[in-house]
């Protein structure tokens, strides 16, 4: 969108926003202040409220719909929880809550029940070997098993 309205170093903030994104709730904050600034600077209020309010849309949408999705089918979780972890991880433990909440849970999800597991998986204790073939002394046929 900052390459449509000419904004200067549309590159640059893009990468910028994208790399931000990755922080939940405050790195888009951040990043889109500064996209915004420079929009505001090089093209005037208007430009610079049209792109706030496109960055607000998508920022909801993918905050919203698209992550829950995504990461909820990746690790098997349903959407709301996914939300609910990262709504808990950032009121217990702030922006990092948030970041890590989901990847901890993650973890916590299929370990904690591989860890109770009743049985065992046995191991092989050395490299698995065949057993040596029986010698035939010269002469004689093998015997043959029917």
């Amino acid at each position: 969108m900052l390459a449509i309205m000419g904004v200067p170093l549309w590159a640059a903030l893009a990468v910028l926003i994208f790399l931000a994104s990755f922080i939940p709730i405050v790195g888009i904050l951040f990043a889109g202040a500064v996209a915004t600034l420079v929009t505001l600077g090089a093209k005037g209020p208007i430009f610079a409220l049209i792109f706030v309010g496109i960055l607000i849309v998508e920022q909801q949408l993918e905050n919203h719909v698209l992550q829950p999705l995504i990461v909820g089918r990746v690790l098997h979780f349903h959407p709301l929880a996914i939300i609910i972890v990262l709504a808990v991880g950032g009121i217990l433990a702030g922006i990092a809550g948030a970041v890590v909440a989901v990847p901890i849970t993650a973890i916590l999800y299929r370990a904690v029940p591989e860890l109770f597991k009743d049985e065992p998986i046995p191991l092989p204790a050395g490299p698995v070997q065949k057993p040596p073939a029986q010698a035939v002394p010269a002469g004689e046929k093998p015997e043959q098993k029917d």
